[in-house]
């Protein structure tokens, strides 16, 4: 009668990468389904980042108007809770600011410049990030400063009462500086993700090692 060997030798390349890293077969199981939850979670965001930038966006700017609507048709509680919500993102200073129907608007001009110039940007890169000749690099931070400058030489000068503002002179340094940090930031942000064309128009994204 011949001896046989009793212990099982491993079969399935879950048992084989058990036997060479110790990793027992359940702790991969269980690491395989966090990867596959994270992946779905994260590729639609890297599939989709600017759609939902985007949509963000022109909510947030949308909803900047509905404060003063609010006011007017006597939803004062809703309208003071959203204008509190926007002083955290703007100053709301009343002689710089739009008015509807004779309410202030949550934004101020120069913000509101800024934030519609940041929608521009992202909307001119959805156009055209998947045309072959268009490849849109970021600008270097020195011109992102270079951007910034005339919104703060604006707005210091009249801090400290050596210039009177306007209100086209808020809506231009804020629009240059909303398109600066849109082609500063957008980019960087898309060279980041680097989703082919065919995968972000709806097809899967690519495992590792295929």
């Amino acid at each position: 009668m011949s001896l046989e060997n009793t212990e099982r030798q491993p079969r399935t390349p879950e048992e084989i990468t058990a036997a060479l890293t110790g990793i027992s077969v359940r702790r991969q199981r269980y690491s395989r389904a966090v990867a596959n939850i994270v992946e779905g979670i994260l590729g639609p965001l890297q599939r989709h980042w600017l759609a939902i930038f985007n949509g963000a966006l022109a909510l947030f700017i949308g909803m900047s108007a509905l404060g003063p609507v609010g006011y007017a048709l006597g939803l004062t509680g809703p309208s003071s809770a959203l204008f509190d919500f926007y002083r955290v993102f703007c100053g709301q200073v009343p002689s710089h600011s739009f008015y509807i129907a004779g309410y202030q608007m949550c934004l101020c001009s120069r913000c509101l410049a800024i934030y519609s110039s940041l929608l521009a940007g992202g909307l001119i890169l959805a156009l055209f990030r998947y045309r072959a000749y268009f490849r849109l690099r970021p600008i270097g931070w020195r011109w992102w400063l270079l951007g910034m400058l005339p919104m703060a030489l604006d707005g210091g000068t009249q801090l400290f009462g050596w210039h009177e503002s306007n209100v086209y002179l808020r809506l231009l340094t804020g629009a240059i500086f909303g398109l600066a940090t849109a082609w500063f930031v957008l980019p960087q942000i898309e060279n980041a993700s680097d989703v082919p064309a065919s995968v972000a128009q709806g097809g899967a994204l690519p495992t590792r090692g295929a």
